[in-house]
């Protein structure tokens, strides 16, 4: 039975976003959540109570916000990431304090929200093995992306630039790390040369080059956000999911609302303002009067102009982000 998490609260090398000149990649925010806690929710859910949170330098803000607005009963410890060190190094590091199996997860991996059940019930079937997660096509914009070239059931190779006529699945960095997994990083004596930039499926294919073996668990749609238009996609599968779609703020009657929409406390909505479908009105930012917003984030103190028709975009402070 897996018991614990470790979650890549870092921000992605891949990601090049307009929206973090003020906050970590990983406290952008998905309906009044912070992205790392949306992904912490859903393996709350499935019954993870421990935590290791991997940072870096600049991204403080997480870790004060999971020690003080983030679930009670959960058992949450930080690592930092700082110099030269790497995401292998600290995964070993990880191992080498504890040697159960865990869950591995990036702040900025979103699959269907029963998924994570899915990867834990494949684990009491595979206890050794690595679980990987993938589907069939990515939901992401990002032009970069990792691939499971199987052979079979189990992973081949892991790669960016798969041959066409392969069988493969597009992945997410959200994985069940089995015994096998958890030894191998135990057993490495030091980094192999080159691996100061590696990332999680970067490690998964070095482990399945040493003779280790990996699994895919399929899921129908998988989203690694590692560009800002992927806000946009979640925005909108979390407001379907329905958990959040709250309106938290007075708005005058004038206000016209096509669901599903989530609206934060403490935002100022002018008249005749119509809003929706699949708006994001983050605490703190202003809406002018008769404006339209439709599939669209409005972020903290960003203002909308009075009259003005906004779709498919993300507002910040610093203007519209198409």
């Amino acid at each position: 039975m897996i018991e614990r998490a470790v979650i890549l609260a870092i921000g992605s090398p891949n990601y090049r976003s307009m929206l973090t000149y003020n906050r970590a990649h990983a406290m952008l925010p998905a309906l009044g959540k912070p992205l790392v806690a949306r992904v912490m929710d859903r393996l709350h859910r499935a019954g993870i109570r421990e935590y290791t949170i991997i940072v870096g330098e600049n991204e403080g803000a997480v870790a004060a916000y999971l020690n003080t607005q983030w679930v009670p009963n959960a058992k949450i410890d930080f690592v930092l990431k700082s110099g030269p060190s790497s995401l292998l190094d600290i995964l070993m590091t990880v191992a080498h304090r504890d040697s159960r199996p865990f869950m591995l997860a990036s702040y900025n991996s979103y699959t269907h929200h029963h998924f994570p059940e899915s990867l834990l019930r494949q684990h009491s079937d595979f206890e050794r093995e690595l679980i990987l997660s993938g589907a069939t096509n990515t939901l992401s914009k990002s032009p970069s992306h990792y691939y499971a070239v199987m052979d079979g059931q189990r992973v081949r190779d892991v790669t960016q630039n798969p041959q066409s006529e392969q069988n493969i699945f597009t992945l997410t960095d959200m994985a069940v790390c089995g015994s096998s997994f958890v030894q191998f990083l135990s057993d490495m004596q030091g980094s192999p040369s080159g691996s100061f930039d590696w990332e999680l499926m970067d490690i998964a294919r070095h482990y399945i080059q040493s003779g280790g073996v990996a699994i895919v668990t399929e899921t129908n749609w998988i989203l690694q956000i590692e560009a800002d238009r992927d806000l946009l996609t979640l925005n909108k599968l979390l407001l379907n999911e329905g958990h959040d779609s709250h309106i938290l703020s007075e708005l005058p009657y004038t206000v016209q609302i096509i669901p599903p929409v989530r609206i934060d406390p403490q935002v100022s909505v002018g008249q005749g303002v119509k809003i929706g479908p699949h708006v994001y009105l983050e605490r703190g930012c202003s809406i002018a009067h008769g404006v339209v917003l439709r599939n669209t984030i409005v972020l903290e103190r960003a203002t909308v102009p009075a009259r003005k028709a906004v779709y498919d975009t993300i507002i910040s402070t610093r203007g519209p982000i198409p």
